[in-house]
């Protein structure tokens, strides 16, 4: 076990490690997160960003349905894997609702403002000892539904 706590430590350190050098990289590149941006750069940035959210619900949706392990290490594994991929949900959709406040107003304020109640609630289940993958993902499918009826109309 100490191994793997060992190894889960290191990828903890190098996530935020690479997060922080993607943020100094990015302001020093002009890129400020809290900016207006032109409305093409935000649609093109939530386009992508909604394909790596429908990714992200897939793993979601499989991670609530799989048994868990029988090993203690794996059952670590297991639970830090999930904690990782609420962390990168969370982060996308709080990168798409910054995208959605430079659409605003033409974006309606509830498609906004859900953006934002999915970025806390998946901020709180990373506090949580067992997420609710099941829950966070169809809340995050749900809102994606209709933020492409909005965008793509």
């Amino acid at each position: 076990m100490p191994t793997a706590f060992h190894a889960m430590t290191l990828v903890a350190t190098i996530r935020a490690a690479y997060g922080a050098s993607r943020s100094v990289a990015d302001r020093r590149a002009g890129r400020e997160p809290s900016a207006q941006e032109s409305e093409d750069v935000a649609r093109l940035d939530l386009d992508a960003l909604r394909a790596d959210l429908r990714a992200l619900v897939v793993q979601l949706r499989l991670r609530a349905v799989a048994d868990a392990p029988d090993s203690e290490a794996a059952a670590l594994a297991q639970a830090f894997e999930d904690h990782v991929l609420v962390d990168d949900l969370g982060g996308a959709v709080r990168r798409a609702h910054q995208k959605l406040l430079s659409l605003y107003p033409a974006v309606p304020e509830g498609v906004v403002e859900e953006a934002r109640r999915l970025a806390t609630a998946a901020a709180e289940e990373i506090d949580a000892d067992r997420p609710a993958l099941g829950d966070l993902a169809r809340r995050v499918a749900d809102w994606l539904d209709a933020l492409a009826d909005v965008l793509d109309a």
